[in-house]
């Protein structure tokens, strides 16, 4: 199943592809390394390019978030125009009018404007302290989470580069068969002039050239295919031409079995466990932060400003008075009573850290049974593997002596069809038992990473 939807992937991006397509004759071909291709996709892939955005915002949000302790610095300008100045009454007895009687009043000046300027310091906040470790733990979980980008990319490129180094294989499998089948057809044709072999034989070589050559076709689309998808892994625009430098034997000889049967798995070394510790170290720290709401939080405040008023708008002039005023202070705001608010908000997050704690039992319990099963996944892909490789060596030997035969004329082509078939299965299943040892390779290796 995960091979057909690998399949159903790559065939939607020829799709893309055919959009892309141009003249390559003149553009330099980009010779790429398995290593160079994974260097390549940690700059330009795009999940990979947005992990590294979410890092930089993680580490903005913690600028930020310190920001808030600091210093705070503030000013502004008020201007007042009384179109009509305000009226006061006055009682009357102050001017000697009789008790009970008011005097209006217009107090002010037109035009008044006010400069100040504020300087706000946080001087305690429990609140503070834990959101300043919170944000620590947020870009280490953003980290986490570009790890993990890193590590499924190195494995889907892994896998792609392997299939673009099958589809070759398989090509040069089947242009060289076609070469020796064309000999043998020829060699047919004049044994068949001479009266040596009946015309059968010719036509039988003929209709296997024929499948062979369809054969030719699909294995060449298939390879573009398989490099379109590791240029989409990469980051590579669709139109660059690549080839590629290793070869399946290198990886295959990379393959230490021992060492992969016999490691004892590691919790720690998983990267989803490490993100599960994380989340559960950020679920404390939530259930913290609610707790310092209990606290007071004390700030200190210095305030100047200056003033003037006037019935005339003059306050450019120097030669006018100013009046300021300054206020230093601190102030402490003491939580009492929130009416249970504070206490819900504690209980829910003691219940969130609980979940997590479920969560750590389930993945551990999943990691063991992936881990058990990509181990023994692993063990008998390499024992099919060999079991393939022996076989195709046989049946090539077989089908090598079939056609030395067939042209000393002492065999069939209608033999020389069957080992023909019974060689390319070989093959083919000789490639396939080689794809899913390297496949389960890489999924050993991202679990225990």
């Amino acid at each position: 199943m995960k091979h057909q939807l690998l399949l159903a992937f790559t065939c939607l991006v020829i799709g893309v592809s055919a959009l892309y397509s141009q003249d390559t004759m003149n553009k330099a071909v980009m010779k790429i390394s398995l290593e160079q291709a994974k260097e390549y996709a940690y700059k330009n892939n795009y999940d990979v390019i947005n992990a590294m955005k979410d890092i930089e915002i993680a580490r903005k949000q913690m600028t930020e978030a310190t920001a808030t302790g600091l210093p705070q610095v503030s000013a502004s300008v008020a201007y007042n125009n009384f179109l009509s100045i305000p009226t006061q009454l006055i009682p009357g007895e102050f001017f000697g009018e009789e008790p009970g009687t008011f005097i209006p009043v217009k107090f002010g000046t037109q035009h008044n404007m006010t400069l100040s300027g504020t300087v706000n310091q946080l001087i305690f906040s429990g609140e503070y302290i834990v959101a300043l470790q919170a944000t620590k733990a947020f870009i280490n979980m953003s980290n986490k989470q570009y790890e993990k980008q890193v590590i499924e990319l190195e494995k889907n490129v892994s896998e792609s580069y392997y299939l673009v180094l099958i589809a070759e294989r398989n090509l040069k499998i089947v242009e060289e068969t076609l070469q020796s089948l064309t000999e043998i057809r020829d060699a047919n044709a004049v044994l068949f002039e001479n009266g040596f072999v009946e015309d059968l034989d010719v036509d039988q070589t003929d209709l296997l050239l024929t499948d062979l050559q369809a054969t030719l076709i699909n294995i060449r689309n298939n390879l573009d295919v398989s490099k379109n998808l590791l240029k989409f892994q990469m980051g590579l625009k669709l139109e660059n031409e690549i080839e590629l430098t290793d070869n399946l034997d290198v990886f295959l000889d990379q393959i230490e079995r021992d060492v992969l049967v016999e490691t004892e798995f590691n919790y720690n070394n998983n990267i989803d466990y490490q993100i599960l510790l994380n989340q559960q170290e950020l679920a404390h720290l939530n259930m913290k932060r609610f707790n310092s709401q209990y606290l007071p939080r004390l700030y200190g405040y210095l305030t100047y400003s200056e003033n003037a008023q006037r019935n005339e708008w003059n306050f450019l002039e120097s030669n006018q008075d100013w009046y300021n005023s300054s206020i230093l202070g601190v102030q402490m705001d003491i939580p009492i009573f929130q009416s249970g608010a504070r206490s819900s908000r504690v209980s829910q997050a003691k219940i969130q850290m609980e979940k997590l704690d479920v969560m750590g039992d389930k993945l551990r319990s999943g990691l063991d049974i992936q881990y058990a099963t990509y181990r023994n996944n692993f063990i008998n892909s390499w024992k099919v593997y060999k079991n393939k490789e022996q076989a195709l060596q046989l049946s090539d030997k077989i089908y090598n002596r079939t056609k030395t035969k067939v042209i000393e004329g002492v065999s069939s082509s209608i033999e020389l069809q069957q080992n023909y078939n019974q060689y390319l299965n070989s093959e083919r299943e000789y490639i396939m038992a080689m794809l899913e040892l390297l496949v389960t390779k890489l999924e050993l290796d991202k679990l225990t990473r």
